[in-house]
């Protein structure tokens, strides 16, 4: 395989990808959590760094859970005006899965 076929098909690759991913509403609450909270909250939310909370353990309700992640809580930033509300609701259903 010749670099310029192999480019071109990574390239295509990369289309299809976000192609799919613009169809199915962006991203997945996964990867916004691996990208934005795992840093604190680690992959599995048990990290605990600067005082996260232990997300496996957490009890709050949906509202409250969007309203911290929107606004943000002590050292916890807000999200609101970096992620869309689909995100957001994504981010809130993924923590969600997280319990245990």
């Amino acid at each position: 395989m010749t670099t310029k076929s192999f480019l071109a098909g990574s390239f295509f690759s990369f289309l299809f990808f976000f192609a799919a991913a613009q169809k199915s509403g962006g991203i997945s609450g996964k990867a916004i959590f691996e990208d934005k909270c795992a840093k604190c909250h680690g992959e599995d939310g048990t990290k605990g760094k600067w005082g996260a909370k232990n997300l496996q353990k957490s009890r709050l309700s949906e509202e409250d859970l969007l309203k911290i992640v929107s606004e943000g809580k002590n050292f916890m930033p807000s999200w609101k005006k970096r992620l869309s509300a689909q995100e957001l609701k994504q981010v809130t259903d993924y923590v969600k899965m997280l319990r245990k």
